[in-house]
């Protein structure tokens, strides 16, 4: 069913409009400051272009642009404040570091008249864009469709408390998924009822699933495993009914959005802000990379054309983010045709392996073209190492929990090559993969700070292999 939902684009518009206004807006306002003539000054246009951009990249990275029905007024209100203030912060102290004089009581005064504005505007623009959304959902126009999985007494009440709730949450069970067959639960003939808990990313799918509530009992919590690691790989929303001990002692932190307290599973998810700036780093780091390292690019590609017959560039199929396929880029250090009977891992002894080769493996030169595949967005410089299907569909066989792996981007580099390095086994995959699973559950941005450096350092020591 197409729903008549707020495009997030209307918010980049508003906040888009916003600047414009408040850069006229604050030039007018400087004429009542200075009791001068409103004029159009030199680089009025220029600094309109910046300024605007300056706005919008703060807002970008605050993580501003996400699904606006997820968002609440409150929320909107703080974050908006913050970064209007930040930014003017940012103006105040480029135009007393660049123009310093001895009063900058005036500064000041256009530090606030700027302040205001921005942030009123903005704000109002973006709580009209919200009032829009609530009252779709209000009345119904907008919801989400919701798969509720379990069996007993958490699944009972969890309904029951939902039918009971008397605010509209924008949430519509859709579907439910009995997973012992020996559920009291009656519900309405319009719900889908399911039975096989193998099923679920079948289920999600056909019914347009966007958020999975699961109520397990105590004693299916080992079932909970499994379901998590069906759906690691999937673009939903998902949440827990916690036990009473999880609230009382805040051991995890729950929501109130369906009229029960429900635990939110962020498993290798970073903030929105940090998501922003961890793709920010990525690009900027990535793109400075390729143009300082250009002569070494260059150089390598000459050697490894030089060095055995074969193409400079080796291109092979690897498994990413969702667990969707995408092609990496190295440089080519086996001979030509090093695979003809099957896919097969290289170790340090590998006759494969080209006299070049092995000096690109030792210092990673032959991982550089990858700073490509991090600008197109398949990768990023921090993350699971990505393998071919061929070895992932092994891996899964003995440790479903891999699927976890494509919560997050994969990486030029990772803890799991820091701590452990190369694989060149299934085996050793899966030691390793203990390391990754290890930066999934905790992954932020001080600990890819951290990866990175440990990398550099293992590279300036000619450590890899």
């Amino acid at each position: 069913m197409n729903q008549p939902r707020v495009n997030i684009k209307w918010y980049v518009l508003g906040d888009l409009a916003a600047s414009i206004f408040t850069w006229i807006l604050f030039y007018y306002l400087r004429t009542f400051l200075y009791d001068a003539p409103f004029t159009v000054p030199p680089g009025f246009y220029l600094g309109a272009i910046l300024y605007v951009s300056g706005w919008m990249s703060l807002h970008l990275l605050s993580g501003a642009y996400e699904d606006i029905y997820h968002k609440t007024a409150i929320t909107e209100t703080l974050r908006t404040f913050f970064i209007s203030l930040l930014g003017c912060f940012g103006l105040l102290f480029f135009f007393i570091l660049k123009n310093p004089q001895s009063n900058n009581n005036n500064y000041y005064q256009e530090f606030f008249a700027l302040l205001i504005p921005v942030f009123i505007t903005t704000l109002i623009l973006r709580l009209i864009l919200q009032r829009i959304a609530r009252s779709q959902l209000d009345s119904g126009k907008v919801f989400f469709n919701v798969l509720l999985v379990g069996s007993g007494k958490n699944a009972t009440q969890f309904y029951e408390a939902f039918t009971r709730n008397n605010e509209t949450s924008g949430y519509a069970i859709r579907s439910f998924l009995n997973t012992n067959g020996n559920s009291d639960l009656q519900l309405p003939s319009d719900i889908n009822t399911y039975q096989n808990l193998s099923d679920i990313n079948n289920i999600i799918d056909a019914d347009g699933i966007e958020e999975v509530i699961i109520a397990v009992e105590k004693k299916e919590r080992d079932m909970l495993t499994r379901i998590l690691q069906q759906l690691s790989d999937k673009d939903v929303n998902i949440k827990l009914t916690p036990d009473a001990v999880d609230i009382i002692t805040g051991a995890v932190q729950t929501t109130n959005v369906m009229g029960v307290p429900l635990i939110d599973v962020h498993s290798g998810q970073l903030a929105p802000w940090q998501k922003n700036i961890k793709r920010l780093v990525d690009i900027v780091l990535s793109v400075l990379a390729m143009l300082l390292l250009l002569p070494l690019l260059l150089y390598t590609a000459i050697r490894t054309r030089l060095s055995s017959r074969g193409s400079i560039l080796y291109a092979q199929e690897r498994i990413g983010y969702k667990g969707i396929p995408f092609t990496i880029y190295k440089f080519r250090s086996m001979v030509k045709d090093a695979e003809l009977n099957g896919p097969m891992l290289s170790s340090a002894n590998d006759p494969r392996i080209t006299k070049w080769g092995k000096v690109m493996r030792k210092w990673r030169l032959d991982e550089l073209p990858q700073l490509w595949n991090i600008i197109k967005g398949e990768m990023s410089l921090v993350g699971p190492r990505p393998e071919r299907k061929f070895y992932v569909d092994q891996i899964l066989l003995r440790h479903p929990e891999y699927k976890y792996l494509f919560k997050v981007k994969p990486g030029l580099t990772s803890w799991g090559m820091v701590k452990f390095g190369y694989a060149s086994s299934v085996d050793e995959m899966i030691q390793r993969m203990t390391y990754d699973l290890m930066y999934v559950e905790n992954v932020s941005l001080v600990l890819d700070l951290r990866i990175m450096i440990l990398t550099v350092l293992i590279i300036m020591k000619g450590e890899g292999k």
